[in-house]
């Protein structure tokens, strides 16, 4: 069976694998149907790109786009065009909005006593930064043994250096996606299932939702694919893999059926 996973994340923002390397676990793990979605970031296509073809992936061109409504509130792109000078200056400011997050960050572990100057976080210029890259860090200095760890002590929400999310509205995200070509999908709606609102998101121009996520039970997974048909939404499948030293470092995928994606299917290379 053709194993399908469009949520995959590498270097170029906090994955930990190149794009070629990451090819070739695609290709190891048996997966068909494949996109890159680093956040806020194309970049890698062009590596990726060429690894796929000689793996003989199907892939279609995507990102994942964090927005300020929630933590975990994403928008999937796919089929955008990674070349166009719009995006990719929306992209940027997007980004640019996170190092200033970041900074924020690195002011309130500070305060707290451990003292990391922006220019450690081992993110290349250019390249989307975020909180793994700070939790990388903390880690390599031994002082959490992991990412989460890093993310539950200091990170993540109600933590002492937890900063609020700066990045666009849903509705802009959405716009950035759509006006690149692409198709708007709404990431792991597991974890923001209290505040989604599908009518609202689908008038603004949604296109999908994942329904299938390694995080969702079968009963989730059954009911967003009632609730994207009730939507008039599509859906797709994702791992959110991110590579060796993450926990998130398991390739794999779903089971492919025209049932389920053959619409995202048309937007495949």
């Amino acid at each position: 069976m053709a194993l399908i996973n469009l949520h995959n994340h590498s270097t170029y923002s906090d994955g930990t694998l190149a794009p070629a390397a990451l090819a070739r676990e695609a290709a190891r793990a048996g997966i068909k149907y494949f996109s890159l979605t680093d956040h806020d970031m194309v970049g890698g296509w062009a590596e990726m790109e060429p690894a796929l073809k000689e793996a003989g992936i199907s892939y279609c061109y995507g990102v994942e786009i964090s927005t300020c409504l929630h933590e975990n509130l994403h928008i999937l792109g796919y089929g955008i065009d990674p070349a166009d000078p719009v995006l990719a200056g929306r992209l940027a400011e997007f980004r640019g909005r996170r190092i200033i997050r970041i900074k924020k960050i690195l002011e309130l572990l500070k305060e707290l006593g451990i003292e990391i100057a922006f220019e450690e976080l081992p993110v290349p210029a250019g390249r989307t930064v975020g909180r793994p890259h700070v939790a990388d860090v903390m880690r390599g200095r031994r002082l959490v043994p992991s990412r989460s760890q890093a993310f539950k002590r200091y990170l993540a929400p109600g933590a002492p250096a937890y900063v609020l999310p700066n990045g666009p509205a849903v509705e802009e995200a959405i716009k950035a996606v759509k006006d690149a070509g692409g198709k708007a999908v709404l990431a792991h709606p597991g974890v923001v299932a209290k505040i989604m609102d599908l009518a609202a998101w689908k008038a603004a121009g949604l296109d999908g939702i994942e329904a299938f996520y390694p995080a969702h039970t079968g009963a989730a997974t059954r009911e967003f694919v009632s609730l994207a048909a009730r939507h008039g939404l599509f859906v797709t499948a994702g791992i959110d893999f991110h590579g060796p030293g993450t926990e998130r470092d398991k390739m794999s995928g779903f089971d492919y059926s025209d049932e389920y994606f053959s619409e995202i299917k048309k937007l495949f290379i």
